[in-house]
C-alpha cells in the first residue's frame, strides 16, 4: 500500500491557504482572485473525480472477491 504525505497537496495540484498569503502584500485584484477561485474549483472538482473513481474500483473489486468466495 501506498503512503501519501496528507500534508502535501497531490502533484500537480496547488492548492492555495491564508499562510501562503503575505500580509506585506497588497490583496490581488478581483480578477485574479476569481481565476484562483476557478482554478481551485477545477481542481476540487478533478480531485472529487478521482475519488470516486477509486471507490467504484473498490467496491468492484471487493464484489469479486465476494462472489469468488460465495
Amino acid at each position: 500500500m501506498v503512503r501519501h504525505d496528507l500534508k502535501r497537496p497531490p502533484p500537480g495540484d496547488e492548492v492555495l491557504s491564508l499562510e501562503d498569503t503575505d500580509p506585506a502584500e497588497p490583496a490581488p485584484p478581483a480578477d485574479e482572485f476569481s481565476a484562483r477561485l476557478q482554478k481551485q474549483m477545477h481542481n476540487s472538482q478533478r480531485l472529487n473525480e478521482y475519488y470516486n473513481e477509486v471507490v467504484a474500483e473498490l467496491r468492484a473489486s471487493l464484489e469479486r472477491i465476494e462472489a469468488e468466495e460465495g
